[in-house]
């Protein structure tokens, strides 16, 4: 009797952001216990951040008097140099070097091959879904974004690439993980470049007031919920609102061991990782970050309209307006992107996005079907986009070091257009990707229209025939 009680309470409490629906447990935390972490920050990053910038000035005086030429400030070289002669920065140093005692690093390893095993659907669903349905509607995230520049038409490009070489670089190897590797190392200098941020736009909101940016509505920029919000995006977004919207569920094992990866990760970027001990704790905060921060404002329609603007037509796969909107459709639901002033696609890019999942189903089923196809996969997906997103000429072209490029200056990014040519003028063949997308569908089907003649032949074979002249 009580089991059939708590089964109505669950029922009765079923709760849906966009196209996604739970029901609210014990697990999930309401807004109240929430919100206050808005008014809280990575404080030892701050202080870290405050030396780093007095033994630059120091330097750049040194350089001065010397008639040098004047560095580049490096935080993260600036604290690895210095980390032994100041007890702030050797403290931050131990911090992001310790390895906890949950780290399982055999774990850790095929946590990274999660991200490559599905890495077509990871990656649209990360750009779709997690930009467009989490960033968006996230309403703190999006004022910080619009204040930073960075969502700019110019620099939107870039400042994906960047976020993508995070993820690459921590979902490369154990030996980039580890304390000493490149990913180890970038995640240090997201966080540095974070508690950067912060103090840029706290100077200029105490000059400009709350009409810049307002703590008492916002919270402190770059706060310690929007920070875990943020990983349980990275973390638990792909195996419940992305790849089941593909026709993909990822086994429990393989989404324990990812939700692992980025709880370390986390820890280097000085995430509280309480939230994410157990996959189902993880699980609730995604879900109960998702329906609490999830509010749409004249910010997120700036923020969603640049983004598709920035993507549509960028060379060399020149992906449309069409697909876009059509991807996030599907991922987000038809109510969040109404909401954020997005444009309907036709029938030609919904074939082109069915064909998306069809393929990522395709390739995941071949891979478990096949352990050497697996294998090749995995070490394919990691190199090409390593080389294409990291080194390649319209990627990174060789990596960013996350310098402080996008300067809050007081200034708010509006709706911008971006500088290419008019994607209307393409033909469907100079889209490669859609038009393999396009391909897929059309042999998909092709093959359930032969599979159905061939099962209604064999049928008519067996079913003798008894009708009447």
């Amino acid at each position: 009797m009580a089991s059939r009680k708590h089964y109505n309470a669950m029922a009765n409490d079923l709760r849906t952001v966009g196209n996604y629906s739970f029901y609210w447990t014990k697990e999930h935390i309401p807004k109240e216990k929430t919100d206050p972490l808005r008014f809280e920050h990575d404080e030892l990053g701050a202080a870290t951040i405050n030396v780093i910038q007095k033994i630059h000035q120091r330097e750049q005086e040194a350089h001065k008097q010397r008639g040098e030429r004047i560095e580049k400030l490096d935080m993260f070289a600036t604290l690895k140099a210095n980390r032994h002669s100041d007890e702030t920065l050797e403290e931050f140093w131990k911090q992001v070097n310790a390895v906890p005692d949950w780290v399982n690093w055999e774990q850790l390893e095929r946590g990274q091959r999660f991200f490559y095993r599905y890495a077509l659907g990871n990656i649209v669903g990360f750009a779709l879904q997690g930009f467009v349905g989490e960033n968006s509607a996230s309403t703190s995230v999006v004022e910080v974004l619009l204040r930073t520049g960075g969502f700019s038409t110019r620099s939107l490009r870039r400042r994906l690439l960047e976020t993508f070489q995070l993820v690459l670089e921590v979902t490369h190897s154990l030996d980039f993980i580890k304390p000493g590797g490149k990913g180890h190392e970038t995640a240090v200098r997201v966080r540095l470049l974070h508690s950067m941020v912060q103090q840029r736009m706290l100077r200029v909101a105490e000059v400009k007031g709350p009409s810049y940016y307002d703590t008492s509505v916002h919270g402190v920029p770059m706060n310690t919920l929007d920070s875990i919000h943020a990983l349980a995006t990275f973390s638990c977004n792909h195996a419940w609102q992305q790849l089941p919207h593909m026709g993909i569920r990822p086994p429990q094992q393989e989404v324990d061991d990812y939700i692992a990866l980025w709880r370390y990760v986390g820890h280097i970027m000085g995430v509280p990782t309480d939230f994410f001990a157990t996959t189902s704790q993880a699980k609730a905060i995604m879900e109960s970050l998702s329906y609490n921060e999830l509010h749409i404002t004249p910010s997120s329609l700036v923020v969603g309209h640049n983004f598709v603007e920035a993507l549509k037509d960028l060379p060399p796969v020149n992906i449309s307006a069409g697909f876009i909107q059509a991807g996030s459709r599907r991922l987000n639901g038809d109510d969040i992107c109404d909401q954020l002033g997005m444009g309907h696609s036709g029938w030609y890019h919904y074939a082109c996005f069915k064909g998306h999942c069809w393929l990522v189903v395709g390739l995941a089923t071949a891979q478990r079907w096949i352990p050497s196809f697996e294998a090749w996969s995995i070490q394919f997906c990691r190199d090409i986009l390593h080389n294409s997103i990291i080194h390649s000429k319209y990627g990174l072209k060789g990596g960013s070091l996350l310098d402080f490029k996008y300067v809050p200056d007081g200034q708010i990014t509006g709706c911008e257009k971006n500088d290419r040519l008019d994607g209307d003028r393409m033909w469907f063949y100079e889209r490669p990707l859609e038009l393999l997308y396009l391909i897929v569908f059309c042999g998909g089907c092709l093959s359930m229209i032969g599979t159905a003649i061939i099962a209604a032949y064999l049928l008519l074979g067996f079913v003798p025939y008894s009708g009447v002249f």
